[in-house]
């Protein structure tokens, strides 16, 4: 009989997948198959060739690619510069294939909005070992379903309901090999949009989030409903932290009691022990850092001005509940950019006075630590709260921002212009930004300190460009300018090189022209390492002379940075450290002839499964394959030989109606009622209370 109702419910079960596999092919737009072959006509090379393939009775395009640009690869365009109109379909998905010899990841943009972030939310990539065939899918919609009329909701990246960009005028499909450093090669096949939305009205919709920072249209487990709910999660919770040891065989500051001892330095450093790298800690335990980034409860206020019909409640600013808010002072992205001060208030906070009362920052910081500890974890990471960090009951590392620095004015990137290390202000800023952390520095519970973050590189050579396009005056270009003067002595061996017409040295200098890349490339890159290994130099000196005993961990590279920049920090950083989003980095490497130890400094993944909006940069279909998807990466990473940590963004969720620059990811181990995610907790504790000797044992 318990077979036949297993057989019965299998049936069902097959039944419905096919079912929705075919309500999903009914509602199906084939872009790119490549039968009919003059569809090679719209195939527009960058930095590439490509070939028209036919195999066992089907067409497909094999791209041959370079590596000189930022996206190396191919645009599919619309025929006779038409368009398409996608805003009826939830999806675009396409089949890649590396037939390469190396690994690669293929990225797929879909459209071509002129606003950044919207051409970003609108891609995907994957990774693909050689051989290895896979499909990219890029969601066109924040959620599965759409509001029917879509409606005006500001200030959040990820927005219920809402189209991502503008679907009715497509006009381009972008591969391109990701971050590509050599050639490579891939095929593509099969660009169909597919999938579509459930439609819902959008009447009844304000105010969508409670007086806790919770979605109000959703019911999920885990939702807070009263004051009364909160403070039982929060006494249920305390009496397990309380009770929990943690792992077993840790050291004071977080290391492996139970591996080798080595020397002991009362700081923390690196050694290499049987071919892989290892932070020491001041008792001199192997240690490998697991940490959270931004464990704090100031960074999680979300706008209130000009928005104040999304929120069911807010309190009278006299009323206990009105010291959370504040004013937003800074916005470098988004609908806050051009509106500052704004009003803002931090859910987070309230809930914390609700659940903890009076003395909620005291619990917020022993709650930090003893969490840390019971989920396996050993570091409290970047920009995370001072009052935590120095009661040296869990490592830590420092965050060195280097504040109103002179800028190369040619220069642009996502968080600003690239500073002008040439100008005796620059290291006048760094000697300043140091020395606020004296009172830290000799702490042995701080493991280093990351100075900068995500600093905008850019290709190859492309910041000695942005300093020749910038005024005569810049002490960079001086110094670029002087140094090719010591290079060709005359401007007329530098023309022939160049092959410019430049007059006089000083037309270069008044000259914010760019020079012809490719002639000018030795010349470029020359600078441009100057430029990098100035930098961290300078950085180096005035850190070691305030904090002789930490670590420099570097700017946190993100985005595709060169063998050129990754070879003049490696002269002077302790620890290399990288934002690597990726599902894994098992097989992260640095250039040839460079041996350093590597931090990852950020990391996440995100779900939409308990009232979020955002998955933020990598996704997860709900809180369990969150926990998985740690577990993997976490894993991978142990296996790297270079690998000395990893630090998760973030601690806690950002808020769900945006922070400063509107970013709404579902991110944290933590949710707005400052509740742990019980999936995800579950696998991080299953890496992490193994992880030493799952390192020294692959």
């Amino acid at each position: 009989m318990k077979t036949l109702k297993n057989l019965f419910f299998l049936t069902i079960t097959i039944t419905l997948l096919i079912s929705c596999e075919e309500k999903q092919q009914k509602h199906k737009l084939l872009l790119f198959d490549f039968e009919d072959v003059t569809q090679a006509e719209f195939v527009k090379p960058q930095d590439a060739t490509f070939e028209l393939v036919e195999k066992d009775g089907n067409n497909y395009i094999k791209v041959n690619n370079g590596f000189t640009i930022r996206e190396t690869g191919v645009r599919l365009v619309s025929p006779k510069n038409e368009s398409w109109d996608l805003s009826g379909y939830f999806q675009v998905k396409a089949d890649v294939s590396n037939v390469g010899d190396e690994d690669i990841q293929v990225e797929l943009f879909v459209g071509n909005d002129p606003d950044g972030l919207l051409r970003w939310y609108c891609s995907d990539y994957i990774d693909l070992e050689p051989g290895e065939s896979k499909t990219i899918t890029v969601d066109l919609a924040w959620t599965p379903w759409i509001h029917n009329p879509q409606i005006e909701v500001n200030g959040l990246r990820g927005i219920p309901g809402k189209i991502k960009a503008d679907l009715t005028k497509v006009t381009e499909f972008t591969f391109c090999s990701r971050y590509a450093m050599q050639p490579n090669n891939f095929t593509v096949d099969n660009v169909r949009a597919v999938g579509k939305y459930e439609e819902r009205s959008s009447e009844g919709f304000f105010p969508f989030i409670d007086e806790y920072g919770q979605y109000i249209h959703k019911d999920w487990e885990g939702k807070m409903h009263s004051d009364e709910e909160l403070k039982t999660y929060a006494q249920k919770e305390l009496a397990h932290l309380k009770s929990s040891k943690g792992p077993e065989n840790i050291g004071k500051f977080g290391g492996w009691s139970a591996g080798p001892k080595l020397k002991a330095t009362g700081f923390f450093r690196t050694e290499k022990v049987d071919n892989k790298w290892w932070i020491v800690d001041p008792e001199g335990y192997l240690f490998w850092t697991t940490g959270l980034n931004c464990v704090s409860s100031e960074s999680v206020f979300t706008g209130i001005s000009h928005r104040e019909n999304y929120f069911r409640f807010l309190p009278e600013k006299d009323s206990v509940l009105g010291q959370y808010y504040g004013k937003g002072r800074h916005a470098s992205h988004g609908f806050y950019k051009d509106k500052l001060p704004y009003d803002s208030y931090n859910f987070y906070q309230s809930n914390l006075y609700r659940k903890y009362g009076e003395d909620w920052l005291t619990m917020f910081r022993d709650m930090a630590h003893l969490r840390i500890k019971d989920w396996g974890m050993n570091t409290i990471g970047f920009v995370s709260d001072f009052g935590a960090t120095r009661q040296q009951r869990t490592p830590y590392v420092g965050s060195i921002w280097i504040r109103n620095t002179p800028k190369i004015q040619g220069s642009e990137g996502f968080w600003g212009k690239f500073h002008d290390v040439f100008d005796p202000k620059f290291r006048e800023a760094v000697r300043a930004s140091v020395e606020r952390q004296r009172e830290g520095a000799g702490d042995p519970f701080c493991i280093g300190y990351f100075v900068d973050n995500e600093l905008s590189w850019g290709l190859l050579g492309s910041l000695s460009v942005g300093t020749l396009n910038s005024p005569s005056s810049q002490p960079a270009k001086i110094e670029f300018v002087n140094d090719l003067i010591l290079k060709y002595s005359t401007i007329e061996n530098l023309n022939k090189v160049w092959k410019t017409n430049h007059d006089s040295w000083n037309a270069i200098l008044e000259s914010q022209e760019s020079p012809n890349e490719e002639f000018a490339k030795e010349d470029l890159i020359a600078f441009y390492d100057k430029i990098a290994d100035t930098y961290f130099k300078t950085i180096n000196e005035e850190l070691k002379r305030v904090a002789p005993n930490q670590n420099y961990l570097g700017c946190r590279f993100a985005w595709a940075n060169n063998d050129v920049v990754l070879t003049a920090a490696s002269r002077y950083l302790d620890i290399m450290s990288f934002n690597k989003y990726e599902y894994s980095i098992e097989k992260m490497s640095l250039p040839e002839g460079v041996d350093k130890p590597i931090m990852i400094g950020e990391f996440h993944f995100g779900a939409l499964d308990r009232g979020n909006f955002h998955v933020g940069i990598k996704k997860a279909k709900d809180q369990a394959e969150r926990g998985q998807m740690y577990q993997d990466y976490i894993q991978g990473a142990l296996r790297n030989k270079y690998i000395v940590g990893a630090h998760w963004f973030q601690y806690l969720d950002e808020p769900n109606t945006g922070r400063f620059d509107g970013e709404n990811y579902n991110v944290g181990f933590i949710d707005v009622c400052d509740n742990p995610y019980k999936e995800l907790i579950e696998k991080v504790k299953e890496t992490t209370y193994s992880m030493y000797e799952y390192r020294s044992n692959n």
